[in-house]
């Protein structure tokens, strides 16, 4: 773009589509004001560029005048298609719709007294699939080194049974396969890690985000209502 043109876009087309987009461009899903002006500026300038590559004259009103009819039919300087869902032009014809995690969808949400939330719908307290699948990668690795005796605990464990079965298989006191466990356990805790047990039982992240914020949300209820 020559300099003449960026002049152009910065003096004349921009404080238009500033004038004009509060007023003439409807705000789609989480879009805002500035949002919308940044996207309009990258149109504009697009719009300028072809015009003048084309010999066409045109004012700085022309321009404006089809940036805000671009947005307004929901074309962005990033996508102008109806095939992304979340895309703007998608939503306004109707195609799709946004929803929030936390719009309530009627009921009440299992085990709270508050409103079932489309989040409540769509959660899952399991654990990412993929550190599932690597911790058992590292477990059966773990496994493959094990002899024959941390074996035989590790079923005892697995089967939930005493130790004294072991003892008794192996002809040793349970005293030694007290030894044989502790030495298991920190074989385990050196291969997978020492906070291994925590990172299997803590909550999804996701879900600590979420109960923070409705916690956030309550608080602030709490000190407008006191």
């Amino acid at each position: 773009m020559s300099s003449h043109a960026d002049t152009v876009l910065t003096d004349e087309i921009v404080p238009r589509l500033r004038n004009l987009i509060p007023h003439r461009v409807p705000c789609v899903g989480a879009e805002d004001v500035e949002e919308l002006l940044q996207d309009a500026s990258l149109l504009a300038a697009r719009l300028l560029e072809r015009c003048r590559a084309k010999g066409k004259s045109v004012t700085p009103g022309n321009i404006a005048h089809y940036t805000v009819l671009h947005l307004r039919c929901g074309r962005r300087s990033h996508s102008a298609g109806r095939s992304d869902a979340m895309g703007s032009r998608t939503q306004i014809m109707g195609l799709s719709r946004v929803a929030a995690l936390d719009d309530p969808i009627g009921g009440t949400a299992e085990s709270m007294d508050e409103p079932a939330t489309l989040g409540d719908v769509l959660a899952s307290d399991a654990e990412d699939p993929s550190e599932t699948a690597a911790r058992n990668l590292d477990w059966q690795a773990l496994v493959a080194t094990l002899n024959e005796r941390d074996l035989a605990v590790l079923q005892c464990l697995a089967d939930e049974v005493r130790l004294q079965e072991v003892a008794t298989q192996h002809g040793v006191s349970r005293t030694t396969v007290q030894s044989w466990r502790n030495r298991l356990t920190e074989l385990v805790r050196s291969f997978l890690g020492a906070d291994v047990l925590r990172l299997i039982q803590r909550t999804p992240q996701w879900r600590e985000n979420l109960t923070a914020r409705r916690e956030q949300m309550a608080c602030r209820l709490d000190r407008r209502l006191a």
